[in-house]
């Protein structure tokens, strides 16, 4: 594990693991896999094991560093499919980022019994309500979706 130093950890030196070193669901694995992914990025492994454990994490890294895989992965591992109702809520800053969020959480996936919603403003809110109403494990949505459907 990094070194603490006050509230934050220096993730550039961490050692390159597996994915494999997670304990992840063998569909999980398959998903990270097919989508190309060989190695956990240092954010990846950092913040997908803590939050494994159930512990809250404010991470910042710069871009396509993985920090959309990072929390999709532990999102994707802890969602049980067989249970009702929705299992997790992630609500992102734009469209755009909400689409592509919902796109790797797919891609990850595929191989797992997960039902993905998203959720965004500029769709018709009835038609979301239905689609809320079915089978749904994973909502990600636009903050201003979320209090349209609150």
């Amino acid at each position: 594990m990094p070194k603490r130093r006050d509230l934050f950890w220096d993730v550039t030196n961490t050692k390159v693991t597996s994915f494999e070193d997670f304990c992840l669901k063998r569909e999980l694995l398959m998903g990270i896999f097919e989508k190309g992914w060989e190695t956990p990025s240092p954010i990846q492994e950092v913040g997908i094991p803590m939050a494994l454990t159930g512990r809250n994490i404010l991470a910042c890294a710069t871009n396509g560093t993985g920090k959309t895989g990072a929390y999709c992965i532990q999102v994707l591992e802890q969602v049980v499919p067989s249970e009702q109702p929705i299992q997790a809520l992630i609500v992102v800053t734009t469209h755009e980022l909400a689409l592509q969020t919902s796109q790797i959480c797919i891609e990850l996936a595929k191989h797992l019994d997960i039902r993905i919603m998203v959720t965004t403003g500029g769709t018709d809110l009835k038609d979301d309500i239905m689609r809320i109403f079915g089978k749904v494990n994973v909502v990600i949505a636009t903050p201003g979706r979320v209090l349209d459907l609150m």
